[in-house]
């Protein structure tokens, strides 16, 4: 990881990447990443990491990648 991340919801300094598991068993790794001190998830880490801005247009994915308008 290049720049510091910090937790906007509870200072944490550590962050992962989200994991779920599929009906068929299997692990898959999403586009999420969540914070490891108080579980908040996070679609881009550095965007929402305490002390940069967070524009609106931030905040948002891109729906059209995951089949939205």
């Amino acid at each position: 990881m290049a720049a510091s991340f910090t937790c906007r919801a509870c200072g944490g300094s550590d962050f992962e990447q989200v994991v779920v598991r599929l009906p068929s068993g299997m692990l898959r790794q999403t586009d999420f990443f969540c914070c490891r001190g108080c579980r908040t998830v996070y679609f881009d880490p550095q965007t929402f990491s305490a002390g940069r801005p967070a524009g609106v247009a931030a905040m948002r994915p891109d729906l059209k990648t995951y089949g939205g308008r």
